[in-house]
Order: structure tokens, then sequence, then C-alpha cells
């Protein structure tokens, strides 16, 4: 058996699996990008000013979700995720107009 091909493949293959492992370390690094904690930061538009138990719906990527401002919100209006509510599945937002956006 020709131990240059051998070495040369092993080579080839820890060079792969090395740049892998650096790929999700990088992954790892990055923000969250899913859930709650994901949508922080992210602009939507509300659909319905008072929904079901009077929560307000607003699209968010293509997705519905029930969130609250402290201040009142009407259809189209174009809103930004501020937090969330730790312990029910709506997300705190506030009207873009008010950070001049």
């Amino acid at each position: 058996m020709n131990y240059v091909i051998v070495v040369a493949a092993l080579v080839t293959i820890a060079a792969i699996l090395a740049y892998l492992v650096v790929l999700g370390v990088k992954a790892l690094k990055k923000p969250m990008v899913t859930g709650y904690e994901g949508m922080v930061g992210e602009c939507g538009i509300v659909r319905k000013p008072l929904g079901f138990r009077g929560r307000t719906v607003i699209e968010i990527r293509g997705e519905l979700w029930w969130c609250r401002s402290e201040k009142e919100l009407t259809a189209g209006e174009e809103v930004r995720v501020i937090s969330h509510d730790p312990d029910n599945p709506i997300l705190i937002v506030e009207s873009c107009e008010l950070k001049g956006v």
C-alpha cells in the first residue's frame, strides 16, 4: 500500500473536519434568530388592533404574533419588537414613529 496516498487522504479529511469545527463555533457565537429572543429588534405591521382576549396581532417575517404596547396601535401601523413577556407568549412592541424611523 502506498503510504503517500493514505497520508494525503488523512490530511484532507483532517482539514475538512477542522473547517467544519470552525463553522460550528462561528454559528454558536451568532445571536439567536428563532423564537421570542430572535424577534427583538424586528419590525412588523399591525394586522388586528384588538384580537383574541384584547391582544393586538402583528405580522413579522410572514408570521402572526400576539403583542402588547403602552400606546394604542392601529391596523397597518409599523411597530418594532423591544422585548417579550417571559410569562406569556406575547411580544412587547413600540411604534416605529417613536424612534423617528
